[in-house]
């Protein structure tokens, strides 16, 4: 009897057309479920994407912003730094020009005190090698001897040389007449020795 009512359980009274009909309802709902699962899943992916889409883009313009700050820091950097150069050469000539003036002052002040008053000079330079050379003119060769002993034996001068001698004729004017006065043209040169001050200072 129990092996019966098993039997009875087991058994679907459906019909076979009702069945396949619910089969198809089913595998229909869980069609439907997976489409607007996958919908949801696709519309939250793109909303995903869009907002890393925007953030990266607000990092990237921001990156861009800093970039374009530090540009202008390094460009005032190089300004400045181009400035200093320019403040630095402009200094260096300055100091240069007050060292050789300084220089020149005392060798203009060494010159004087070999000066003859029957001598007077033309013209000097003075290379940066401490080398010098002048012309002058004076009334005899016994005059040009004369004054180049006297700055041999002066300490800042050496090695005077005689570059050449060239008689010539001065025309003087006194009142209602002109006077003709032969005189001598001559060069020297030779090495001016440089205080000890100066030196040091050349060779720092």
């Amino acid at each position: 009897m129990a092996k019966n009512k098993s039997i009875i359980r087991d058994i679907n009274l459906l019909p076979v057309e009702y069945r396949e009909k619910e089969k198809y309802n089913l595998f229909r709902l869980f069609t439907t479920i997976f489409i607007i699962l996958l919908f949801a899943a696709s519309g939250y992916l793109y909303y995903y994407m869009e907002n890393e889409i925007y953030t990266r883009e607000n990092e990237v313009s921001n990156l861009k912003t800093q970039l374009a700050s530090i540009e202008k820091v390094i460009q005032e950097v190089k300004d400045l730094e181009k400035e200093r150069e320019e403040l630095a050469q402009r200094v260096s000539i300055i100091e240069n020009l007050i060292k050789n003036q300084s220089h020149l002052t005392r060798v203009l002040g060494d010159f004087s005190g070999t000066a003859l008053p029957e001598v007077w000079l033309n013209n000097l330079s003075i290379d940066a090698n401490q080398t010098f050379n002048f012309s002058a003119n004076t009334f005899n060769n016994y005059l040009i001897a004369q004054y180049m002993n006297t700055l041999k034996d002066h300490e800042r001068f050496d090695a005077i040389e005689l570059q050449y001698i060239r008689k010539q004729s001065i025309r003087i004017p006194e009142q209602d007449r002109s006077i003709d006065i032969d005189t001598v043209n001559f060069q020297l040169s030779g090495i001016f020795i440089p205080y000890r001050i100066d030196y040091e200072s050349d060779n720092k």
